[in-house]
């Protein structure tokens, strides 16, 4: 500690050395320029071979431009490349599959949920408890969502964090594992940005090849929703799906359907249009792969009824309407899945199909006493938590335990796929018969990972970054079970524990020191909070913190690490100890911010 002070105070202390040199170079430079602009000096101290200013001045002048000017834009390019390796998910071991495959996958179909948090898939206790109260006599997992349960239970499954709480961001890592602009609304869909990785339907036609040297793949994307909200056909035409039908196809194919809910027709009626292009595809081509994907719009609040239910299907599973309206559109939603399901058991399509589903992002039902209904400025975990599930009859079901997002889809279907290549090598497991080498280059390509594969070991805890719906008005920064908020308009900081307070309810940063009876009993609370007062308005301040960039230059493997004193099996967590994360923390969010702008080619003035 004596050292490291040391240290801090010599480079202090050659810092403004460096300071005053420079000042002192920049008024000689200006006082000789002042000089030979406005008096006839003699020619001895114009000649360039008698006067040693001359000589010296040009490299002067490239010297301190370099120092000055270009030294500070390298540095901060080099900190922004050290942070996009931080924020990678921790390397996987490729000869460890984390589960077993038994059969090659040749189909990929993408359900992707609306509002579904993760106690609502599988049902469980936790979301009555979130509002206090409980769930009827005969309320299960099984009574709500039968076949989401079931195939819960019979496949791979976790927990995951979105990128973000509003639907068409939240896409963006779904199909392209990306992170979306900190920016309100869908600036991303602006021709001037690009999508700064290749999105899965263009990967896949890259990757995998016929013999003849074409595409193997052909993609669609599909919801019966309209597509004209927030450039929604603007960014899926920009993931370069094959093929997109929405709400106007329908409308084309059928007439014009009443609305249900916000956004368009009932889901069930892009079924006819979803299987045409299935069957007309294979019909073509047999041998042709497919990755087909669904945006299921059913679940949207203010959640409503299909215009033909009748009375005695709407159950009561809790006393409160609007949940009680959620869990009967998830229970519709459900039977529409078990219709899909069924579609591609009739075509024999089922056994060879990966079923990825999840959702876009969660929901909050004013949880724990918080006055929030809905997703508008939440950065709760009830919102940003969603179910993830892998499905083949010939996948072996298993609950995956890690820290995972929606950006690891990507990866994990690539690797999937890509183990697929090869039948007979590996028989008892698809996954050992991976081409390791293609597969690292997507590993190294995209910020996630496939969840498939086991992380090596004694690596730092992985960071996550996630935006609240419409996109700035909250980034949280995780790395479990250290959670940090940022209040984009109240310039406010928030510091949560999850691994001791899961639900969010104490807040680290306004503990108070001095009455340490309000004090839940496993926070240590000694230290020094004068440091909090430092994040006030340094969220818009352009200039990192030199400290931030020294220790990010180092590549000090400890860097925003988890000490072994705030590991969940302690008796507490350190109080100075998650405020020195959160310092971290805040720095490392302000050029994670910076870093996805930049890769977007994003302008503030767009």
């Amino acid at each position: 500690m004596i050292v490291l002070r040391q240290s801090q105070a010599h480079k202090h202390q050659r810092n403004g050395h460096l300071k005053t040199v420079k000042i002192l170079a920049t008024c000689l430079i200006f006082t000789y320029l002042l000089t030979i602009l406005f008096f006839r000096l003699p020619e001895q101290y114009t000649n360039l071979s008698s006067n040693m200013v001359l000589i010296y001045f040009s490299k002067l002048v490239t010297y301190y431009w370099r120092k000055i000017f270009l030294v500070p834009i390298q540095m901060e390019q080099a900190v922004l490349n050290r942070v996009a390796q931080l924020i990678r998910a921790p390397a996987a071991d490729i000869s460890r599959p984390s589960a077993t495959l038994k059969r090659p996958i040749k189909h990929v179909f993408i359900i992707v949920l609306e509002s579904i948090r993760a106690d609502a898939v599988p049902l469980n206790e936790s979301l009555a408890n979130a509002v206090n109260l409980n769930f009827t006599f005969n309320t299960t997992a099984e009574t709500v969502t039968p076949l989401l349960s079931s195939l819960w239970t019979n496949s791979v499954h976790t927990i995951a964090s979105v990128a973000s709480s509003y639907t068409l961001k939240s896409l963006l890592s779904i199909f392209c594992g990306i992170y979306p602009i900190n920016v309100n609304f869908l600036k991303e869909a602006n021709p001037e940005n690009i999508l700064y990785e290749k999105c899965l339907p263009e990967l896949l036609r890259e990757i995998f090849l016929t013999n003849n040297n074409e595409p193997a793949f052909s993609s669609a994307f599909f919801t019966a929703a309209r597509d004209d909200f927030d450039h929604q056909r603007e960014i899926i035409d920009k993931m370069k799906f094959d093929t997109v039908r929405s709400a106007s196809n329908i409308y084309h194919e059928i007439g014009y359907i009443s609305d249900l809910g916000m956004f368009g027709p009932a889901d069930p009626h892009i079924l006819p249009l979803l299987w045409k292009w299935i069957d007309q595809n294979l019909a073509e081509q047999p041998t042709k792969h497919l990755m087909t994907s669904l945006l299921i719009t059913g679940t949207h609040e203010p959640f409503p009824m299909p215009h033909n239910q009748r009375q005695d299907e709407y159950y009561y599973y809790i006393d409160e309407s609007h949940i009680n309206n959620y869990l009967n559109a998830l229970h519709i939603t459900d039977k529409f899945i078990k219709e899909i399901i069924d579609g591609f058991v009739s075509r024999h399509l089922y056994d060879d199909t990966l079923f990825v589903i999840t959702s876009d992002h969660g929901y909050v039902f004013n949880d724990h006493g918080r006055e929030t209904l809905g997703l508008l400025s939440t950065p709760l975990e009830s919102a940003l938590s969603v179910p993830l599930i892998l499905h083949n009859p010939h996948l072996e079901a298993k609950q995956l335990n890690g820290q995972f997002t929606t950006m690891d889809i990507l990866p994990t279907i690539i690797d999937v796929l890509l183990s697929s290549i090869k039948s007979a090598e590996h028989p008892t497991n698809q996954l050992l018969s991976v081409p390791s080498g293609k597969l690292q280059s997507i590993l190294s390509r995209y910020e996630g990972t496939s969840v498939l594969r086991m992380p090596i070991a004694q690596q730092p805890a992985r960071h996550t970054f996630q935006l609240s719906n419409p996109g700035n008005s909250y980034i949280i920064v995780k790395q479990y079970p250290r959670k940090l908020t940022y209040d984009v308009a109240n310039d406010q900081v928030h510091l949560y524990h999850l691994g001791y307070d899961p639900l969010e309810l104490v807040d680290l940063i306004v503990l108070d020191d001095a009455i340490a009876a309000s004090h839940p009993p496993w926070v240590d609370i000694l230290c020094d909070k004068s440091r909090i007062k430092k994040w006030k308005g340094l969220w818009q301040n352009e200039k990192v913190n030199t400290d931030t960039q020294h220790n990010l230059l180092l590549e000090n493997k400890t860097f925003l690490s988890i000490e072994k004193s705030n590991a969940i099996n302690n008796s507490s967590v350190r109080l100075k100890d998650m405020l020195d994360w959160a310092d971290q923390a805040f720095e490392v969010a302000r050029l994670w911010k910076n870093l996805v702008k930049q890769r977007y080619h994003y302008n503030s003035d767009q």
